[in-house]
């Protein structure tokens, strides 16, 4: 005896089938893509007893998600665009930042020859740019990418622009706050300019964010890349000064957070540099180095010394493609942090850890 179809399968089998006869009519295309990562980890003084900690976890460098993204053909040249993306967590089949649906991307807009305008929840222009222009493409662990919480990584209610002219690519973002009154709290805008020329690439990036009492976070950074034969070279400097305590909120562990001074007249600074290289060893076999370096003032807005510190992270990464659409990895990264900084990991000064995974990409 066949089992009868759930109303909600139904439902959604009609909707698929409306999406894949809209293409041939309408000349416009929906595309449904993801990936999924999931890798074993193994990382030491994981807690603040300094206990060892394996993991089941999301990937190395790619978070899994997925997503729709779609066209339609305006004429003219002009296209109209959309993209809905969610974050997932495989190991127990969550999504990665409940409650929201698509926590990564959910915007719509038009595009022709001058650029592409999109209004919805987006990546921050920072964060754009150095997914591009750092060696782990702004890695997944908290151990390879927590530099790059200062990049705020998307923004909601944002209204952007991007272009392409020959050798030069632009962007700029604003994101309104939503708040009656005012256009100052919890907004968000920046700016960035890439140029690239045989086998240089260059970047620099501009952004401030503002909470909702309008206390200032900002952030700027260049970066460049160098091409030659099988390798690439990556080089980055990122600064910042945050008067909102966000960041500091963000990257603390909350056992060892101290506290909190006056935070417009002590804001916390970050000077961050990074030096990487990927080398494809073999047709299959791509291996990446990276060390990165901060050194950061105020923090928890303690001024002079007493808020200082330093971090340091170096990751090795080994990425084998056992077809284009699967790779295998293995990773190890190690951590310290130095002075005041010490709030940032939970148990001792350093931490290692090592990692083996499986990407597949859809």
């Amino acid at each position: 005896m066949k089992s009868a179809i759930p109303a909600s399968l139904a439902i959604l089998s009609a909707a698929c089938g409306v999406a894949l006869s809209t293409p041939a009519a309408a000349q416009s295309a929906v595309t449904l893509y993801g990936i999924v990562d999931q890798s074993v980890r193994y990382q030491t003084n994981a807690n603040a007893n300094n206990d060892a900690l394996w993991q089941v976890t999301n990937g190395a460098v790619t978070n899994s998600r997925f997503g729709f993204k779609g066209t339609e053909d305006l004429g003219g040249g002009m296209k109209a665009i959309f993209q809905l993306e969610s974050g997932i967590s495989p190991q127990n089949g969550q999504l990665a930042n409940s409650p929201r649906l698509f926590d990564r991307y959910a915007f719509v807009g038009l595009q022709n020859q001058y650029g592409t305008i999109k209004i919805g929840r987006q990546a921050t222009e920072a964060f754009n740019v150095f997914a591009d222009f750092d060696p782990l493409t702004v890695g997944n662990y908290a151990n390879n990418s927590w530099m790059y919480n200062i990049t705020r990584g998307r923004v909601d209610n944002a209204v952007s622009y991007a272009g392409t002219f020959g050798g030069l690519s632009v962007g700029a973002t604003y994101g309104f706050g939503n708040v009656a009154g005012t256009m100052a709290a919890s907004n968000y805008w920046g700016a960035h300019a890439t140029y690239a020329t045989g086998p240089f690439q260059v970047t620099g990036v501009y952004q401030q964010a503002r909470d909702a009492a309008k206390r200032l976070q900002q952030m700027w950074g260049l970066g460049g890349i160098y091409s030659v034969s099988i390798a690439k070279v990556f080089v980055g400097y990122i600064g910042g000064r945050d008067r909102s305590g966000w960041l500091d909120g963000t990257l603390n562990d909350p056992a060892n957070t101290v506290t909190t001074g006056n935070l417009n007249d002590n804001p916390r600074k970050d000077m961050t540099f990074y030096l990487g290289t990927t080398i494809q060893a073999m047709p299959n076999l791509a291996i990446t180095g990276a060390a990165y370096f901060d050194d950061v003032k105020n923090i928890n807005a303690q001024a002079g010394d007493a808020g200082s510190g330093r971090r340091y992270t170096y990751v090795l990464l080994a990425e084998y493609a056992l077809s284009k659409r699967t790779q295998v990895y293995g990773t190890v990264d190690y951590n310290k942090v130095s002075g005041a900084a010490r709030v940032e990991l939970p148990g001792n000064s350093t931490q290692v850890g090592v990692a083996t995974g499986i990407r597949h990409i859809f």
